[in-house]
């Protein structure tokens, strides 16, 4: 008996989604209840076999499962998951109050053990601080560890968005796509070690000097990428001559100086994001045939200027 919560108003926890495993009909109901009045996303099985099938379907953030079932028991479901996810926050609800059963569901990286009958008090809690580590989880997935800044998945969300919001309000941005000049060379001949202390230092030259609005991320490998809001090619332009100073000026240790290549361009209405991100393109590879270390706005008859 596989049961999808349909959806209420309003929630307290915004996109979390629950998985809830209960043989017993009655605790079910109850808890149930409790449950729909703060998630949207719900879904209830009868024993550790269904709720390993939903697991696999829904991919739940959340597990609340019940030790004691028939066909597959809670540990042998949560067992299985484990092999698959050590992100999934995991509640355990039991009559058992012995050693045994409390070591294996340490040992299966339980986050909260609750005996029954269910205190409420205590089990809402235990739902606020799985759903805090969740969110912080997701948190930490949209930064690029490295640098700190956003990674390109994240980034290019945001592009959409901001491509949408463009349009509706007829308001400039700008791209800039930017590389660290011979970082292969840093990398073989000082190490990968010191090549990711240069990222990590540019990352945090970059983020000190754009505003609160700008939106920074790592592109991929040597590669940054900025979006600049209410800012034309022009404004963008002076921003990337700025940025491109204070990496020069910076004293690397033990490598000394450290340059970047610049690609600008400016969104203009029914571009579309790819068209945006090969415009860049384009003009960072110009800023690389006139020799590195310099900075190219992209130019419709041109490539860039």
């Amino acid at each position: 008996m596989a049961i999808t919560v349909p959806q209420s108003e309003s929630y307290q926890y915004q996109d979390v989604k629950v998985l809830y495993v209960e043989d017993e009909m009655f605790t079910r109901e109850k808890l149930l209840r409790v449950l729909k009045r703060r998630f949207s996303d719900v879904h209830v099985a009868i024993d550790g076999e269904e709720g390993f099938q939903l697991y696999n379907q829904h991919l739940p953030d959340l597990i609340i499962v019940d030790i004691k079932m028939n066909q597959m028991d809670g540990l042998a479901m949560i067992e299985k998951i484990r092999m698959l996810s050590d992100k999934v926050q995991i509640i355990v609800t039991t009559v058992h109050d012995d050693n045994q059963i409390f070591i294996q569901s340490i040992e299966n990286s339980v986050n909260h053990f609750i005996l029954k009958p269910i205190d409420l008090e205590q089990f809402l809690l235990a739902i606020q601080k799985s759903v805090y580590q969740i969110q912080l989880n997701k948190k930490l997935s949209n930064i690029d560890p490295l640098t700190k800044c956003i990674n390109r998945f994240i980034f290019e969300e945001i592009l959409s968005r901001e491509i949408s919001r463009s349009e509706r309000y007829s308001r400039p941005f700008s791209i800039l796509l930017f590389e660290v000049d011979c970082f292969k060379k840093i990398n073989t001949y000082l190490g990968h070690q010191k090549g990711d202390e240069v990222l990590s230092t540019i990352s945090t030259i970059v983020q000190q000097r754009i505003r609160e609005s700008d939106i920074f991320a790592r592109w991929g490998g040597e590669e940054f990428i900025l979006l600049t809001p209410e800012t034309n090619s022009r404004g963008a332009c002076v921003l990337a001559e700025s940025i491109l100073s204070l990496i020069n000026t910076f004293a690397f240790p033990k490598i000394g100086t450290v340059t970047c290549s610049f690609g600008i361009t400016e969104f203009s209405p029914n571009k579309k994001k790819s068209d945006l991100i090969l415009e860049a393109e384009e003009a960072l590879f110009k800023s690389k045939q006139n020799g590195n270390n310099c900075v190219t706005v992209f130019s419709e008859e041109k490539g860039g200027k």
